[in-house]
């Protein structure tokens, strides 16, 4: 985890960015408070990142993308946001 906590307040400084555990999957929430997304990673497997609404309710209606490593997540998410 902390390796991950590294790599994403590395690039996303300015963001609100949540960070938990469940199992062998590592979750991490972020927002700039325009762009929200909700990030899976899970060792040998993969990652995958999806792109939701600010809504009250939870929301995973957006676009779900899977990528191999966690850095072909995080450029994912700075080209969806640029």
């Amino acid at each position: 985890m902390d390796e991950i906590k590294r790599l994403i307040e590395e690039r996303f400084s300015h963001w609100n960015v949540y960070f938990d555990q469940s199992g062998k999957a590592n979750w991490v929430s972020m927002n700039d408070g325009n762009h929200f997304f909700e990030i899976e990673i899970v060792p040998n497997v993969g990652v995958g990142v999806t792109d939701r609404r600010n809504v009250a309710e939870i929301d995973f209606s957006g676009h779900d993308e899977a990528f191999e490593t966690l850095n072909e997540a995080l450029e994912y998410i700075m080209e969806c946001c640029e």
